[in-house]
């Protein structure tokens, strides 16, 4: 029993002795500035004995220390305007505090440093807004914007490069409406001029080139559908049926673009136009009567539907041939063939939807309309 006593007595003086020869080494290192050796032979000791509370101390003092040295480094670039070593530093020093929280160290951080990094990208935008005020002067727009949104990103209070972002946005697009302007592209003016006032309501002159180029892009517009006997050849319906279904929706969706260029002449004169063609299907009614039509409605341009195709029962398919009229020469603006299959409507109604889509389709078609496109 005595000779057990004895040796756990040697192998504690052991132990103790193993402790105090790596304290002593870890402090070596430490005194002689090695903080990361000091750091490691510190936290193997505390690993093995967690009770020893001077292990853990030490590897909290060189913890702090190596943090420090790390805040140090990012600060020294901070001051030198190198901020992107800089923030490469910080962010080293912030994972390792990270690290070392996570292990109960608690390391303290030194807020100048963040202070010295606020400076360094206040100058960092100030230069960039130097090279996007020199993009702008040389007409390269899209870098002077890269450049100026940089510098906001930077600098949140820099409103110089925030209106300069915007300048480098406005500039270009203002051009290209002056130039839609003299093709006597009116439409296209008016829609810069409007992205233009949309971002800035202190631009004087957009507002006075929108208001004169929605003077010459606007245009009255009337819808003359055209009857075709060969769809009721199958039941549909009442002969005419499905073309005034069409017009409905198609004036809906007309309105529906809330376009200020467009003004839709409605008198309701759907059913009376097409029970006309229907007691003279023998006439002809091509081109010059739907400008006839719609010069009578009070209309510059005119748009014709004729469903040349439509089933909504076995196929479900719709298929529109429609053209723009301009009425005071006939010439035809725009000719186009619209189609809605059953792929492209889901449950419900068939008719209904096809007529819809179809509807929606042409309108789209429309808003894409220029008059003074060649």
């Amino acid at each position: 029993m005595r000779w057990i006593i004895a040796l756990l007595s040697l192998l504690l003086l052991s132990a103790c002795g193993s402790t105090r020869k790596q304290l002593a080494r870890a402090d070596q290192y430490e005194q002689g500035g090695m903080m990361q050796e000091a750091f490691s032979a510190y936290e193997e000791l505390f690993d093995r004995r967690p009770k020893a509370v001077s292990a853990h101390l030490g590897m909290k003092r060189t913890a702090q220390s190596l943090l420090d040295r790390k805040i140090i480094a990012a600060s020294e670039r901070y001051m030198a305007n190198d901020l992107g070593v800089g923030d490469r530093n910080r962010t080293e020093a912030m994972q390792w505090k990270r690290t070392m929280d996570g292990k109960g160290l608690a390391l303290q951080w030194d807020d100048h440093v963040d202070d010295q990094r606020r400076t360094a990208q206040r100058n960092k935008a100030r230069t960039l807004l130097d090279e996007a005020n020199t993009f702008y002067r040389e007409e390269r727009f899209a870098e002077a914007q890269d450049m100026a949104e940089a510098a906001v990103k930077l600098d949140h209070e820099l409103k110089e490069a925030d209106y300069l972002a915007l300048l480098a946005q406005l500039e270009p697009r203002y051009r290209q409406g002056r130039k839609a302007e003299e093709l006597g592209l009116w439409r296209a003016a008016f829609t810069q001029y409007v992205w233009i006032t949309d971002r800035d309501v202190d631009y004087k002159d957009a507002w006075d080139r929108m208001a004169v180029a929605k003077g010459k892009a606007m245009y009255t517009l009337a819808y003359v559908p055209l009857f075709n006997e060969l769809l009721y050849t199958v039941q549909l319906g009442m002969p005419g049926q499905v073309e005034e279904q069409l017009s409905a929706n198609l004036k809906a969706a007309i309105l529906d673009l809330k376009d200020p260029l467009i003004l839709l002449v409605d008198r309701d004169n759907t059913h009376e136009i097409l029970a006309e063609q229907q007691r003279n299907m023998q006439g002809t009614y091509d081109d010059r009567y739907a400008a006839e039509a719609g010069d009578l409605l009070g209309a510059r341009y005119v748009l014709t539907g004729r469903i040349l195709r439509f089933d909504d029962i076995l196929i479900k398919q719709i298929e529109v041939q429609i053209q723009m009229l301009d009425v005071q020469t006939g010439r035809i603006m725009m000719a186009d063939m619209v189609r809605v299959n059953r792929q492209e409507i889901g449950k419900g109604t068939p008719r209904a939807q096809l007529l819809e889509r179809a509807a929606a389709r042409i309108a789209q078609r429309i808003s894409e309309f220029d008059p003074g496109a060649k």
